[in-house]
């Protein structure tokens, strides 16, 4: 097995002090990539979304909106009828069985989850 540099082995420490930490507070790091537009709308929302005060912290603004997203995911899966294909509901439903066949929910209508940003969902309303 070939030797480490130093480089190497301090890298494998961070990484393993991550997770570490990640285990220890609940808390997990990872690097988010943004485009030019993502990013302007990343710091036109934490000021925006703050007036008057001190704008969100990124960190902050992001975990915001992740869970905001998530209570209105389950809203929208609460309101959601079974399928009319196999009468499941969301997420079990027929495990991909019927999918394709038109009246299997998973072949348009799941589409109705989708965020509003892919042109594919219909979340015009507020929830």
């Amino acid at each position: 097995m070939e030797k480490m540099t130093s480089r190497e082995r301090a890298r494998l420490r961070k990484q393993r002090s991550r997770e570490k930490q990640g285990r220890d507070t609940g808390q997990h790091r990872f690097e988010v990539v943004l485009n030019s537009q993502e990013m302007a709308a990343l710091e036109r929302g934490r000021v925006s979304r703050n007036p008057g005060r001190e704008p969100y912290r990124r960190n902050e603004y992001l975990a915001l909106l992740l869970l905001a997203d998530s209570k209105r995911l389950d809203i929208q899966e609460k309101a959601l009828p079974p399928c009319s294909k196999c009468g499941s509901r969301i997420p079990e439903h027929c495990g991909n069985a019927f999918r394709g066949e038109h009246d299997c929910w998973l072949t348009i209508d799941c589409l109705t989850l989708n965020l509003g940003v892919t042109g594919h969902g219909d979340n015009d309303s507020e929830v």
